[in-house]
C-alpha cells in the first residue's frame, strides 16, 4: 500500500537552500537558549556543589569544575523543537499549510535520559539503573512507531535476492515475517540507544572532546537529512523535515554551550549532557535506517569515533582481563595526551577525524548499496588493524628507574613523575586503576 502510494506522489527535487532555509530559525533558538543558559546552570551548580572535583587520575583539571552544562543543551534543543511547531513544511506542494510534527516520544525519550544523568550527576547510580533508563528512552521510540521497520529496508531485498538466487523469478511478496521485522527493529533500536548513550559518554573525557565531536556528528547528519529531502527523499514529507530539525537542533544546542566547554573549561557537561547527545544521535541514525541501509551505513560512519573509542575499551579491558566497565586511562584521547599532545591539540585531532568520518559517511551515500557495504568493511577493517599495531588495546605502564631530576630520561617521564624536593630522585607513579563500576568509566 505504502508503495502504490509512493508512485502517484509526485518526485521533485528541490535545492538544499529550498529544504534548509524554512527550518533555519531552530538553529537560532537552540543556540540563543543554549549559549543563555550556561552560564546560568554554572552558576546554579556552583550555588548547590554539583561540581567535578579533580582526582589527578582521570579528572586532570586543576580546580572544581561546576556540571550542568548538559541542561542548558537540552533547553536548548527542546526550545528549538518548540519553535520549529510553528513552521510549515517545505512540501507545501503536497501538504499546504500543514506544520511540522515532532513526534512526542522523541521529547519523552530524551527527558528520561537526562533525568537518569542528572541523577548520576549529583548522587551516582549503578550501571544497571543507567542501562534500564537507556532502554525505557528506547521503548518510548518505539511506542510511536520509531524505528519500528527500520530493518525492512535490508531484510526484504535480502530475501528476495536469496529466493531469486536458489528459485529463479521474483517472491509474489515479501517473504519475511512482519513479526520478525517488528522483532529485528526493536532490538536494533534498543542497541543503538544505549550503545550510543554509552559511547559518548564514555568520550567524554576532555574539555570540548564530547561536545565539538558531536557538533561535526550533528553537521553530518543535517547534511544527510538535507540531502535526502532535496533529492526526493521519502514520500513522508514530514519525516523528511523532522531529520532536518533534529539535526538543526542538536548542532546549535551544541555549538552554544562549547564556547564554555573548550579548554580551559568552566563547565562540564555532565553525564546529563554526554549521555543526552548519544540519545540524540541514535535517534538519527534509526531514522535514516527506516530509508535505505546506505543511509544507515552513512549514520553509523559518522559516528565512528565515538563508537571505535567503544569498541576499543571493551576489547581492551577484555584482553587484560579486566572488568568489561571499570575505569581507566587509555581511551583514545588519553593515549593522545601520553604521546605528548596537549589537552587542546589532542581535542583538535579528535575534531579533524570526525571531520573525516564525517566526508566518509556524506561519500558513501553517493554510492550503490552494495559498493557502500564494502567501503564500509574496508574501512573498519583498517581501523581495527591499526589499533592494534599501534598498541592501543593493550595497557602498559611504563616502569622508570630511578634517575637524577633533571636529566633527559626524567623529563621524558613528563607526568608520570614527581619529586620531593630539588636534588631527589624522579619516581613513576603508576596509573592507579578504579573499579569505579560506572558507565561514565574512563572519562
Amino acid at each position: 500500500m505504502l508503495f502504490l502510494l509512493a508512485q502517484q506522489i509526485p518526485t521533485k527535487t528541490f535545492s538544499a537552500d529550498d529544504v534548509l532555509s524554512p527550518y533555519i530559525y531552530v538553529f537560532y533558538a537552540a543556540f540563543i537558549v543554549s549559549f543563555l543558559f550556561t552560564p546560568i546552570m554554572r552558576t546554579v551548580a556552583t550555588f548547590y556543589g554539583i561540581i567535578d572535583e579533580p582526582d589527578r587520575l582521570r579528572k586532570m583539571h586543576s580546580e572544581p569544575v561546576a556540571y550542568l552544562g548538559g541542561v542548558a543543551v537540552f533547553i536548548g534543543w527542546i526550545t528549538a523543537l518548540a519553535v520549529s511547531q510553528f513552521i510549515l513544511l517545505h512540501r507545501q506542494d503536497l501538504l499546504p499549510g500543514e506544520h511540522v510534527y515532532v513526534r512526542f516520544a522523541i521529547v519523552i525519550g530524551a527527558a528520561v535520559i537526562v533525568v537518569l544523568g542528572l541523577w548520576d550527576d549529583i548522587r551516582n547510580i549503578k550501571p544497571w539503573v543507567k542501562i534500564v533508563g537507556q532502554v525505557l528512552a528506547a521503548l518510548f521510540l518505539l511506542s510511536e512507531g520509531i524505528g519500528t521497520r527500520c530493518t525492512a529496508s535490508l531484510l526484504n531485498p535480502l530475501s528476495a535476492r536469496a529466493y531469486a538466487f536458489f528459485y529463479g523469478g521474483a517472491p509474489s511478496g515479501n517473504l519475511v515475517p512482519e513479526w520478525f521485522i517488528l522483532l529485528t527493529s526493536c532490538v536494533l533500536v534498543i542497541v543503538l540507544v544505549v550503545g550510543c548513550c554509552n559511547a559518548t559518554n564514555l568520550m567524554d573525557g576532555l574539555d570540548g572532546l564530547c561536545g565539538g565531536v558531536t557538533a561535526i556528528i550533528a553537521a553530518g547528519f543535517l547534511f544527510l537529512a538535507v540531502h535526502l529531502a532535496a533529492t526526493g527523499g521519502s514520500f513522508d514529507a514530514n519525516r523528511d523535515a523532522l531529520r532536518i530539525v533534529l539535526g538543526l537542533a542538536l548542532l546549535g544546542a551544541v555549538l552554544g554551550f562549547i564556547p564554555y566547554n573548550f579548554n580551559p573549561a568552566s563547565i562540564f557537561m555532565g553525564d546529563t549532557g554526554s549521555m543526552f547527545l548519544g540519545f540524540a544521535c541514535a535517534t538519527q541514525i534509526i531514522l535514516l535506517a527506516e530509508e535505505r541501509p546506505k543511509w544507515f551505513l552513512a549514520g553509523m560512519v559518522m559516528f565512528s569515533l565515538p563508537i571505535l573509542d567503544t569498541a576499543l575499551a571493551f576489547t581492551r579491558r577484555y584482553i587484560n582481563g579486566r572488568p568489561l566497565f571499570s575505569a581507566d586511562k587509555y581511551h583514545f584521547h588519553h593515549q593522545l595526551l601520553q604521546r605528548g599532545m596537549s589537552v587542546r591539540k589532542a581535542v583538535l585531532v579528535s575534531y579533524a577525524l570526525a571531520v573525516g568520518f564525517c566526508l566518509l559517511g556524506a561519500a558513501i551515500v553517493f554510492m550503490r548499496t552494495r559498493y557502500a557495504v564494502a567501503f564500509y568493511l574496508v574501512i573498519f577493517g583498517s581501523i581495527i588493524v591499526a589499533a592494534f599495531k599501534m598498541g592501543m588495546v593493550h595497557e602498559k605502564v611504563r616502569v622508570a628507574k630511578p634517575t637524577p631530576l633533571g636529566s633527559e630520561e626524567s623529563n621524558a617521564l613528563g607526568a608520570s613523575t614527581v619529586s620531593t624536593s630539588q636534588n631527589a630522585n624522579v619516581l613513576e607513579i603508576p596509573d592507579k586503576l578504579e573499579s569505579d563500576d560506572t558507565l561514565a568509566a574512563g572519562k
